[in-house]
């Protein structure tokens, strides 16, 4: 039968007639049709804080002055505005000096680690120092070439030029001479890398990245790195020549096969120096009056050796020495930046080194501005090392960043401003100047024993025993960055850590931890 339509009819019936004849529109939940999406809201939050953004930028532009402007760009008129030169300058003096006996012998130790002359570390810690001193935000914080970025970047950079494992000695390297120049030119690309992602993480406020690098992630990755390092440099103080190896047990098989070459004179030596760095160590870190002894014993133990070289001719006697150490400044070397070759392989080195860097440092920072009750810009430290490493590769520097054990001493040393940094690099700088034919009779063992009593502090037991206390989880992680860089090697191990912390957090995420809240009868709890 069919139904006609009548005036008052079914309510139900003229909604949908009215429904169907809706003109279709762009926003419907706008006009009360249909449910917003839950983009819509996302989207309206974003447009909101790039408004707020806008609004106080254009604030600061109106209220800025010609000296907030110009110390935007050069971040140190802040503190020589306010420099207390009867409170400030003898501790700051101090601390530079001690920190610059310090660091020559650390850099010209660190060098080796990463395959190239000696005399790259003292570049390392003279003009990024400079540079940083102006632009950093950290008042403490002792920057330079260190352990764990040097080993990086040899095991890297050895891996991409065929045959260099072969160069005995960078700063004489002989008939190698052209692989050790195609060498050297690969780090400086690398620290040119490096300083181009530093400045971009910085200047775009990517330093929410370090976030998935956790304590436990760096601590259980130096602690392992830390051992590499120490057990690559008992080859110098045996006194024998073995190929370099990655992991733990490639270095233990190298030196057992090599004992035939075993020489009484390097180990004797190098273990007497080693005990020295250590007893002041020790006696420095228990007597509170001889704290100055930690901080000048690699420069003693340096001073002993060289003397004795020089004394006994020992050079002559089978003790291997540095043998030549370019005098005078470092010479331009912008023209090595390009062109780069084994592109994928040289981003992905120079990603890793400037996250282990970039945690490295701004860790340090952290600490250190917190002890002192002063506030730490963490995209302006980020820009100062950037720029710092721009620098430092212009000029014959490989990478470098904040050094724990350097910062430590600055800081016990009575720091009070980044001028401490400005006077070590002038200390680094009268070394290049007039002392590096002293330094070319330093030994390789020596040498070596100064580098297995720094990374000795890298070795943190104590935060495994605390995580495994507290957090296990965080003790997973810890472990499992240690094994894998002891027995997988320094990239491998990083990123095995790195996956699990990340799947860790993705765990915590869809599982996060919930609590039932209720009150108890008869109470107010």
């Amino acid at each position: 039968m069919h139904r006609r339509s009548v005036p008052g009819g079914d309510p139900t019936d003229m909604a949908a007639n009215k429904t169907d004849r809706t003109p279709s529109i762009l926003f419907p939940w706008k006009h009360g049709v249909g449910a917003q999406p839950s983009y819509v809201e996302e989207l309206d939050g974003l447009k909101n804080w790039v408004e707020k953004t806008r609004d106080r930028g254009s604030k600061a532009f109106r209220e800025y002055t010609a000296f907030d402007w110009c110390a935007l760009f050069l971040p140190c008129l802040r503190w020589l505005r306010t420099y207390k030169i009867k409170e400030w300058l003898l501790w700051d003096l101090l601390a530079g000096i001690s920190v610059g006996f310090m660091i020559i012998p650390q850099g010209m130790s660190y060098a080796n680690i990463a395959g190239v002359p000696s005399v790259y570390g003292l570049y390392g810690a003279f003009l990024p120092l400079a540079v940083y001193a102006l632009l950093g935000s950290s008042k403490q914080l002792g920057v330079g070439p260190v352990a764990v970025t040097s080993l990086l970047i040899g095991n890297g950079i050895r891996a991409m030029v065929p045959g260099s494992e072969n160069i005995d000695n960078p700063n004489s390297p002989g008939s190698l001479a052209p692989l050790q120049d195609i060498y050297n030119h690969k780090v400086i690309q690398v620290a040119f890398l490096v300083a181009c992602m530093y400045t971009g993480v910085g200047l775009l406020r990517l330093g929410f990245i370090v976030r998935f690098l956790s304590h436990s992630v760096i601590t259980g990755f130096t602690s392992g790195a830390a051992i590499i390092i120490g057990m690559s440099q008992v080859r110098y103080i045996l006194g024998y020549k073995v190929p370099r190896a990655n992991t733990l047990y490639e270095i233990i098989e190298v030196l057992v096969a090599g004992r035939a070459g075993f020489k009484w004179k390097e180990f004797v030596m190098g273990l007497a120096m080693l005990c020295f760095l250590v007893a002041l160590k020790q006696l420095s870190g228990r007597v509170k009056r001889l704290r100055w002894l930690g901080a000048l014993g690699p420069i003693l133990a340096c001073a002993i050796s060289i003397v004795a070289v020089a004394a006994g001719n020992l050079d002559r006697r089978g003790i291997k020495i540095v043998e030549k150490i370019p005098q005078g400044l470092p010479e331009p070397t912008i023209t090595w930046w390009l062109p780069i070759s084994n592109v994928g392989p040289m981003l992905g080195l120079s990603a890793v080194v400037m996250l282990v860097d970039l945690l490295e440092s701004t860790s340090i920072a952290r600490a250190l501005a917190r002890k002192h009750g002063y506030e730490l810009s963490y995209n302006q430290e980020i820009v100062g090392l950037g720029i710092a490493n721009f620098a430092g590769a212009m000029f014959n520097c490989y990478t470098t960043t904040g050094s724990f054990s350097r910062s430590a001493v600055n800081n016990s040393s009575g720091a009070k401003t980044q001028l401490a940094g400005f006077v070590t690099s002038l200390v680094v700088m009268f070394v290049l100047l007039f002392l590096t034919k002293v330094f070319e009779l330093l030994p390789y063992n020596t040498m070596a024993a100064i580098i297995i009593s720094g990374v000795m502090g890298l070795v943190e037991f104590d935060t495994a025993l605390y995580l495994m206390k507290t957090h296990l989880r965080d003790f997973a992680v810890w472990l499992v960055a240690f094994f894998a860089t002891l027995f997988l090697g320094i990239e491998l191990g990083l990123a095995a850590a790195i996956g699990l912390a990340l799947l860790i957090v993705i765990f915590e995420s869809a599982f996060p931890h919930t609590a039932v809240l209720g009150r108890v009868d008869r109470t107010t709890v």
